[in-house]
């Protein structure tokens, strides 16, 4: 038998290809039992969840006659006895029988087409086709509610793959995605009219639903709508000016042809691409480039830049590089904020078709990598390429280019990997014959770069390295040539051609070495012909040669009033020139720091401390402060702490307020991270303190938003809230402060912990200051403010009840910390999404964003022990015996024995862990510290919560007083109160505890079924 259900668009039901007649439908139960039952896995449902989802106000006992009454007029409608079985406690709709639904093929057609990624547009569309509006003349079923939002987000994904962005923004009006494509379709096709409505209906609809303005790239759209260019951009078929290709360039078509249908799409469709070129150290990535570039029409735009290898490489080096011949980007630089020179750069690249080329991103200092990943994410929106370039050898897991190439995913990244030449190859460059090919390649490996040097060496033997190959094509050089060449071999990367004569001397020996062909060079600049030859010289220098060489290029950087600062410290670093350290060392990790560049800042910090003997205790005391700050934006917590710690200590034997000040600020945001917030606490009311009487309020401001940080929920990980009335004052107080001084940034971040505050203890208000926190964080130049107020935004939500507006904040934060690094930000908010996921139900997501979350490297801090606590609990409620393990790892952790925030929830896991498997037989020691802790820090939704657990495990301890959210019903044994508190707050689990233990025997089974439902085998088995 073959039964057809139609769900979608309407409701009709066909037995062998005969429809059922609607009129036989006059029993409004019968039909909506079949329809249950259809939209049930396998037509299949448990007794009790039928009976929940039609009658929802009876027992089992009032409700199983209507089951049964409605079982019969669906059989009598169906005109099969066996349409509608009851056999124990399941409901089967004709069992036995082929059962189609249509919903359900929807859904499979769906899953199918966005298994890809990126998802198939065919697939999708060829999906959509089957879509429609489930059961629309049942919109008042309560029950229909799931399945309805579960195949509207199907159908808006759909829409997403296939492109279809009207479509998805009837469904969706703020989504920003659908109103940028629409946008760029607009500037691509040259309709300036309609593009402008389009990006006002965006502005409209993003301020009406989220209260935000339209992101950047809609910003760089709308402006290019403005200029309405009335020239038109080049075709495809015109982005080559000529033949790409070269004598000294064998065996790249294949990517050169990769490089250049990149522009095509950009030219032709508007929509950028990101190329990335990887290869070993020789493999040809800047010859495969630069030949690429050098072949493109005039017509497009091009910049090349590369990264250095200093010890702090110039804040973002390779832009600069190219802003040295384009003013548009000289003027995007010219500011000393990163927030306004990557959209600076944006703007630039989408004036017209581009290729934006930066070389060596494996040494790109932190600021770089942040303006890599701010276009890439963008490039996809304007008519542009950027082509990245990198080794993959010798990047561990920990680099940051491992998380930003990581990051780099979708239709709009293209890879390039460069091969190993072959023996042809090796011919075709010069060989002699094809047995000296055989034996260079042999040696060689293929690497162009070593081929070319044994080649150009004319040795008769094959040297067995590339340094013997390279050091005997020096040796031919003239020895004033060959001791130019030592002094240029300490200079990574590039020099300026006057700093090169003045390092020749009187000796004209420049033109030696460029005819050579071991130094290429322009007008300004010369560099070696390789990376590769470069060290391979330094690396033949004695100690005592390297100093003196590094000696007098610090000797001539220091006669140009330009030299930038971190070139002096790389190069006194490497010959002891401790006055140049001291004297510059600050303004380059300052400059550092300022764009962002946090790794590199504390890089120089540490050099210039190597001397704090020689410093004041006050200038100690600002550098430790400020690389403390430095090593918390990069998750250095145990180093910061360290940093912060002296640098307190330095700032009080100054006897300098505010240097005390700025280092207890710092030590208050380390060590909330770090080892909780009670030390956090401890830092920033020192900070108030001495702040209250200087007249300093901006300080004063900043100390009391670190107060109301550390009484905060951001070191909650469960879904109720603690309330603090401090937390309000405090943000109350520094919120009137930057109102008063007009400081957006202090009202932002204030805005945050009062929205957080009133949110916990249940002040609607609290929504619309996070709302405004975050439209004012938009206009900080630091990326961690707004990352802040996400975090806050989204656990406020949560712990609200609102798990919807939780993951939407969670989204709109990653997006936000995508254009930077600010790694504790970011694991706060997957935190709180895996929490979120927890509380619905979907176990199997929050483990997996959990162990992610584990394995990802970094120094998260107490947030690992957090993490540790839920994925511990969700598997021991799954009867998993690894639970223990990863619940142990943070217990043995004693950095964080002393904070109620840290030790509440490990000990509520543990007694969890301990209950589930029968463990726990009395209060242990453990528990009764947590105990005392949780009430000595007023952490009442922490002493309520341990209370509860101690209680199911059969420990009779005293309820504590004041306890906040559906805890307290749960301790007062009132059943039905808390199962509608944790219902009100989405958290099913605690919801399905309280029904499974409650003494009335419907309430158990529906606790027991939902608890099934879970997972909860390990569950299921202790209640």
């Amino acid at each position: 038998m073959q039964v057809s259900v139609r769900m979608l668009d309407g409701f009709a039901v066909q037995v062998d290809g005969a429809p059922i007649p609607a009129r036989r439908w006059s029993r409004r139960q019968a039909a909506a039992l079949v329809k249950l039952l259809a939209l049930s896995p396998g037509g299949r449902l448990h007794r009790d969840r039928v009976v929940d989802a039609l009658w929802p106000e009876l027992s089992v006992d009032l409700a199983l006659p209507r089951l049964h009454k409605a079982a019969h007029y669906a059989r009598t409608a169906l005109a099969d006895r066996d349409a509608v079985v009851l056999k124990g406690d399941v409901v089967a709709l004709f069992p036995g029988a082929m059962l189609e639904v249509d919903a359900g093929a929807f859904e499979a057609a769906a899953d199918a087409a966005l298994a890809a990624d990126p998802a198939s547009p065919e697939l999708c569309a060829k999906a959509l086709v089957l879509a429609g509006e489930l059961l629309p003349d049942d919109l008042a079923e309560p029950w229909l509610d799931g399945p309805r939002d579960r195949l509207r987000l199907q159908v808006m994904r759909l829409l997403r793959g296939a492109g279809r962005w009207e479509s998805l923004l009837a469904m969706d009006p703020a989504n920003e995605e659908a109103h940028v494509e629409l946008l760029r379709e607009a500037v691509v096709s040259g309709d300036r009219p309609t593009g402008l409505r389009r990006y006002a209906r965006m502005q409209h609809a993003l301020s009406t639903e989220l209260g935000i303005s339209p992101g950047l790239e809609a910003v760089v759209l709308r402006d290019r709508l403005l200029a309405a260019e009335s020239v038109a951009p080049p075709r495809s078929a015109e982005v080559v000016s000529g033949p790409q290709g070269s004598t000294d360039l064998v065996e790249r078509d294949a990517e050169l042809a990769e490089l250049t249908a990149a522009v095509g799409t950009a030219v032709d469709e508007g929509r950028g691409v990101v190329v990335l070129v990887s290869g070993e150290a020789g493999a040809g990535k800047s010859a495969l480039v630069r030949t690429f570039a050098d072949g493109l029409s005039r017509a497009i735009k091009v910049g090349i830049g590369g990264c250095d290898d200093l010890l702090a490489p110039r804040s973002l080096g390779p832009f600069r590089d190219m802003a040295e011949s384009d003013a548009e980007l000289a003027a995007a630089l010219s500011g000393d904020r990163l927030d306004t020179a990557l959209p600076g750069l944006l703007r630039a690249f989408s004036a017209c078709p581009s290729v934006v080329v930066v070389e060596d991103i494996h040494w790109a200092d932190d600021a770089t990598l942040d303006a890599i990943r701010f276009l890439a994410r963008r490039f996809p929106a304007i008519p542009a390429v950027l082509v990245l370039t990198f080794r993959e050898t010798g990047v561990d897991a920990g680099h940051p280019l491992r998380q930003l190439l990581g990051s780099l995913a979708g239709s709009a990244v293209r890879r390039v990997t460069l091969p190993p030449l072959s023996v042809e190859a090796v011919r075709r460059l010069g060989a002699t014959s094809t047995r000296e090919a055989v034996e260079i390649h042999r040696v060689t490996q293929g690497n162009p770069f070593f081929v070319t040097e044994v080649l150009a060496a004319g040795e008769t033997d094959v040297p067995p390295t590339v340094r013997d190959a390279v050091l005997a094509r020096l040796g031919r050089l003239s020895p004033s040539a060959r001791m130019l060449l030592e002094r240029l071999s300490v200079i990574p990367s590039r020099a300026e051609r006057r700093l090169a004569e003045s390092l020749a001397g009187d000796q004209p020996v420049l033109v030696e070495a460029e005819r050579s062909g071991m130094l290429i060079g322009t007008d300004a600049t010369l560099a070696f012909r390789h990376e590769l030859a470069r060290r391979a010289i330094e690396s033949s220098l004695t100690a005592g040669e390297r100093i003196g060489a590094n000696r007098a290029v610090v000797d001539r950087l220091l006669e140009d009033p330009a030299a930038e600062p971190s070139r002096l410290v790389h190069h006194a670093e490497r010959c002891g020139r401790t006055d140049v350290i001291l004297e510059y060392g600050p303004a380059a990790a300052l400059e550092a720091a300022r764009l962002g560049a946090h790794r590199q800042a504390v890089g120089v910090l540490d050099v210039v401390l190597r001397h704090r003997e020689l410093l004041g205790s006050s200038e100690a005391a600002e550098l430790l402060t400020r690389r403390a700050y430095s090593l918390y934006v990069v998750n250095r917590f145990e180093a910061a702490l360290e940093s912060a710690s002296a640098a307190v200590g330095a700032a009080e034997e100054a006897g300098d307020a505010s240097r005390l000040a700025d280092a207890l600020l710092v030590l208050a945001r380390v060590v909330m991270f770090g080892h909780g917030p009670m030390r956090a606490r401890l830092a920033a009311a020192q900070a108030v303190e001495l702040l209250e009487t200087t007249g300093d309020d901006a300080r004063l401001a900043a100390a009391l938003i670190e107060q109301a940080r550390a009484h905060s929920n951001l070191a909650t990980v469960g879904i109720v809230a603690e309330p603090s009335a401090r937390a309000e004052r405090y943000a109350e107080r520094a919120l009137a402060i930057g109102l008063r001084l007009g400081r957006q940034d202090l009202e932002a971040q204030a805005g945050c912990y009062l929205g957080d505050a009133r949110l916990a203890r249940g002040d609607a208000r609290g929504d619309e200051d996070l709302r405004r926190a975050i439209s004012l964080a938009g206009a900080d130049s630091r990326i961690e403010t707004l990352v802040r107020c996400y975090v806050n935004a989204a656990g406020g939500a949560y712990r609200s009840g609102r798990l919807d507006d939780a993951e939407r904040y969670v989204a709109a934060g990653l997006r936000a910390a995508a254009d930077g690094e600010f790694f504790a930000g970011q694991y706060r908010l997957r935190l709180t999404d895996a929490a979120v996921q927890a509380s619905r139900g979907h176990w199997d997501l929050a483990i997996a964003d959990l162990g992610a979350l584990l394995d990802s490297p970094g120094e998260p801090g107490l947030m690992e022990a957090l993490a540790r606590s839920v994925l511990a609990r969700l598997l021991a409620r799954r009867g998993d015996s690894t639970a223990g393990e990863v619940l142990a790892v943070a217990l043995a952790d004693r950095a964080l024995a002393d904070d109620s925030f840290v030790v509440g929830p490990l000990a509520a896991a543990r007694i969890e862990l301990g209950w589930l498997d029968g463990s726990l037989g009395a209060l242990t020691d453990d528990a009764q510290r947590a105990l005392r802790l949780a009430e000595a820090a007023g952490h009442r939704s922490m002493h309520g919560e341990l209370c509860t657990y101690l209680r199911r495990a059969g420990i009779d301890v005293p309820a504590p007083a004041d306890v906040p959210g559906p805890w307290a019903a749960t301790l007062a044994g009132q059943w039905q109160e808390a199962a509608a508190a944790w219902g009100r707050l989405g958290d099913r689990y605690e919801q399905a505890v309280v029904l499974a233990t409650a003494p009335d025997r419907q309430a158990r089974a529906h606790g027991l079924l939902t608890l099934r439902e879970l997972g909860a085998a390990g569950t299921t088995l202790a209640v």
